[in-house]
């Protein structure tokens, strides 16, 4: 019996070792295959003189290459470089064309239609939350999924490489179906704190930077399977860490049902709205239709990597890499605003009268009265400036249904509060000079208000 140790190029994931597996024990006389992607070499066993050429053929024919993978922590593959580079610049370039075009605010008209809570509108405003800021959470996730599946499965049918964008969502409309179901009997008992959600933003967004940087190639050492995870312990509960591990439809569908509790102000509105039918049957229908009407934008983008065959696969990987980092990136200054906004969310100025108030504040006897509409893409005016030691009635009319309907205000000791449709007042008594901040739940949105010292009143 012999032993040989075969190392073997291009291994990123448990998928690889069973691929690499079955191609070597089709050679004849080999006894027992052990393939570690970890040190990227296959160990064989034989009974007979076997020709090492005849094992690397086999090799080849699984899709890999014999030999010693690049294990350095950033890739000086010029061909890598400039993938990298023309996929940002294609996403800068998208991204000034979106907004340019005014496409961007259209899913804000559509989120701007659901004030009626008719079972129809809840599907619009699924397509709105589709297509718009949940786009960089729960597409970020469907993107990560589904382009490492198909980079792992060359060989797959079209059909075969959609199987985790409908087993995703499959479970996302089952999920939310269930959970509206558990939020319709459980009421206000089920929200979650501003902090909590920031740190799942959190967890979510190292799940994706993970699985982005291994379909980027730019670092060789990470991208071997299993070198960059998530601790347990932080996302084991909703199972986020099996992103990166051997796929099965059962995963994919309970990432899917997962997404219920990410803190997407979209799905925050509507969870808030079936929790208010005191309702559980109707409440499951709701975050069922709403789940519904996501499924364009998210089956869109996740469908893409379906499609690519080739040569031009490899390429384009590296843009969903790219653009999986980014939606990471987002993510993760959102949950800072959430955490540490005074890092992220800078104070605005505003503009001030004679009385050193700004525009926006009125006064009515010892009463400080604060305007402030929420529009779909954040607050207006986001900044104000108040006197401490008086009362303040914050009038918030919301316009539209957006991540920004989703309010969190720690200095006020607010928690993610969604508004609702028309006036919301909030009352408080600042007691301090300083800075007070407030953001949408994701953290996408910011405004502040400016706390300064009453100028004292001439005397005679």
């Amino acid at each position: 019996m012999a032993v040989i140790d075969l190392p073997v190029k291009g291994m990123t994931c448990q998928a690889c070792e069973v691929r690499v597996t079955k191609a070597l024990r089709t050679v004849p006389g080999v006894l027992k295959v052990k393939v570690s992607v970890r040190r990227g070499v296959a160990r064989v066993q034989t009974d007979a003189h076997i020709p090492r050429s005849r094992l690397n053929a086999a090799i080849h024919k699984a899709g890999y290459e014999p030999g010693h993978d690049d294990n350095a922590w950033v890739t000086t593959d010029s061909v890598v470089w400039r993938d990298i580079a023309l996929a940002v610049g294609t996403l800068a370039v998208l991204g000034l064309a979106l907004q340019a075009s005014g496409l961007t605010s259209l899913t804000d008209r559509v989120g701007a239609l659901a004030s009626s809570g008719s079972l129809p509108v809840i599907v619009l405003l699924g397509l709105a939350a589709g297509l718009s800021t949940c786009m960089a959470l729960v597409g970020g996730l469907v993107l990560a999924l589904s382009a490492r599946h198909a980079e792992q499965r060359p060989a797959a049918t079209p059909l075969q490489r959609l199987r985790p964008q409908l087993a995703f969502n499959a479970g996302r409309v089952v999920g939310f179906g269930v959970l509206g179901t558990l939020v319709g009997a459980l009421g206000s008992a089920f929200t979650l704190t501003g902090r909590a959600l920031a740190v799942l933003m959190v967890v979510v967004s190292v799940v994706m930077g993970a699985v982005g940087l291994k379909l980027t190639s730019l670092s060789p050492r990470l991208s071997r399977g299993g070198t960059f995870a998530l601790p347990p312990a932080l996302s084991g509960a909703l199972g986020l860490d099996r992103v990166q591990g051997p796929y099965t439809d059962r995963r994919a569908a309970l990432l899917g049902a997962g997404t219920f509790l990410l803190p997407c102000g979209f799905t925050q509105a509507v969870q808030v709205y079936a929790m208010s039918t005191g309702s559980p049957l109707r409440a499951g229908v709701i975050m069922s239709l709403f789940a519904i009407g996501t499924l364009p934008g998210l089956l869109g983008i996740g469908g893409l990597t379906a499609a690519v065959r080739g040569a031009f696969a490899t390429r384009f990987f590296r843009f969903a890499g790219v653009t999986v980092l980014a939606f990471a990136a987002i993510n993760v200054t959102g949950a800072l605003g959430v955490l540490a906004p005074a890092l992220v969310a800078p104070a605005a100025a505003a503009a001030t009268t004679t009385t050193g108030l700004s525009d926006n504040v009125t006064l009515d006897g010892d009463l400080q009265i604060l305007s402030t509409t929420q529009v779909a893409n954040g607050y207006e005016p986001a900044a104000a400036t108040v006197y401490a030691g008086r009362e303040v009635r914050w009038e918030i009319d919301s316009v539209a249904v957006s991540c920004a309907a989703s309010l969190y205000a720690p200095d006020l000791g607010i928690e993610p509060t969604v508004l609702e449709r028309g006036l919301n007042v909030l009352s408080f008594t600042p007691t301090e000079t300083g800075t007070l901040r407030y953001s949408c739940g994701m953290g996408m949105y910011w405004g502040s208000i400016t706390v300064i010292e009453e100028p004292a009143q001439p005397t005679g």
